[in-house]
């Protein structure tokens, strides 16, 4: 039996002992607990909180406030404590989803990046993991009519609103339920799940209107003397906008040969970014760099490279013939812990345009036959394992590509239900 002179005496107050950085003593009634309804999924190898439409502040104006405290930004230490964040870009994600006006859609997704150490909420792009866990959302939520018995597949047809692009979700419904639990697994997810196919209808100029922006495969960038990177003054860099807008950079013109290390990726950061924000510019996604380097979401940026061994973040070794290209992104210019689901569909289709730094290291490989047409899906090597990707595209009598879809197959988890708490 425990003796309850064990226990230490409780304070006579629960007032918290002033420290020289925090204050003892706050006004009271200032601020007040607040909820809203609120789902939290898993959605691909990415997790965020799911609202619906109707459950958020008819002003807008209203939103940033409530999302930034739900989430627990911005908070310096990149640890998003005080909310549901969870310390990174691919964790600090809100989709608002509602039933669509749109012919071509059941329901609208609206896709928001959270900054962890931020307070402007980023709408610029799609977020194709995101969107993996939107129709089986739409179903739960009982946007999109399903049967009441029996197992079956359903698509729900989504209209991403940051881009006005299609995309298809295809999985299995059981007594009017998304199946969750499956055998299929995701390099980043430790356990594995239903599969859920997403097809991006029509890809090309999702925010640009085009699917080379600047009118070509190959762009050339002189880099400042004063940048850290001696050699090369110049970098070639393919601005492709398929699904996202991104800047495929090529490894080895960063000095990225051999065993590419995580620390060595983040060294360049600085480089990349600057790389970035001037390639936003030539695509007409901002005005001036100064702009661009307020806009972390778009365009992203990858470093491409011919097919190498690597270890994974997990400590698996992948082999250089396990994989067509090497790809490392950055997301919120920090390196992405696997790659965004609308990149992957990006490389694919970036894979089968002549000239771009992309196809180039396909071309090097000995891998290009077939692709051009679309014909064999694209496995990216990336920093948690590999990702097959599809990309329909033809070869138009004029020369131009047209790129039909882009498809990848996601799982996706529904985790928590109710409301989220937040001060305001």
């Amino acid at each position: 039996m425990t003796n309850a002179s064990n226990f230490p005496t409780p304070p006579g107050s629960l007032s918290p002992p002033s420290s020289p950085s925090s204050s003892a003593t706050l006004p009271l009634g200032v601020v007040r607990r607040q909820r809203v309804r609120c789902v939290l999924m898993r959605a691909g190898t990415s997790k965020g909180m799911f609202f619906r439409l109707q459950d958020l502040p008819e002003d807008r104006a209203r939103w940033g406030p409530l999302i930034l405290a739900a989430m627990g930004s911005p908070d310096p230490f990149l640890r998003q404590l005080d909310g549901m964040g969870g310390g990174q870009s691919t964790s600090s994600k809100v989709a608002v989803v509602s039933v669509s006006d749109d012919p071509r859609a059941d329901v609208d997704y609206l896709f928001i990046q959270v900054p962890v150490d931020g307070s402007a909420l980023d709408f610029s792009g799609n977020c194709g993991n995101m969107a993996s866990g939107v129709g089986p959302f739409a179903v739960d939520e009982g946007f999109v009519p399903v049967k009441p018995s029996g197992t079956y597949e359903v698509t729900v047809r989504i209209r991403n609103v940051n881009t006005d692009r299609i995309i298809h979700s295809t999985f299995i419904v059981e007594d009017s339920v998304p199946v969750e639990i499956g055998s299929m697994r995701l390099d980043g997810v430790s356990v594995g799940g239903a599969p859920v196919r997403l097809d991006f209808v029509d890809p090309a100029g999702s925010m640009t209107g085009k699917l080379l922006p600047t009118g070509r495969a190959c762009d050339t960038l002189a880099l400042a003397p004063t940048h850290p990177l001696a050699h090369p003054r110049t970098i070639e860099i393919s601005c492709v906008d398929a699904a996202n807008p991104f800047v495929f950079v090529l490894a080895e013109r960063l000095g990225l040969t051999g065993l590419v290390t995580a620390d060595s990726l983040v060294a360049l950061t600085p480089v990349l970014l600057e790389i970035r924000a001037r390639a936003a510019v030539m695509m007409g996604l901002a005005s001036t760099v100064e702009a661009a380097r307020l806009i972390g979401g778009t365009p992203k940026i990858a470093v491409v490279g011919t097919p190498r061994g690597y270890v994974t973040l997990t400590g698996r070794e992948v082999t250089a013939d396990e994989t067509d290209l090497w790809v490392r992104p950055l997301s919120m210019g920090r390196p992405h812990p696997a790659i965004q689901m609308t990149g992957a569909v990006c490389v694919a289709v970036a894979a089968a345009i002549p000239g771009t730094v992309v196809n180039a290291c396909l071309e090097a490989g000995g891998l290009v036959t077939g692709r051009e047409a679309g014909a064999a899906p694209v496995v990216i090597g990336h920093a948690s394992g590999t990702m097959a990707v599809e990309s329909q595209t033809a070869l138009l009598p004029n020369g131009q590509l047209d790129v039909q879809c882009g498809s990848v197959y996601r799982t996706a988890r529904r985790l928590m239900e109710g409301n989220v708490l937040y001060q305001q």
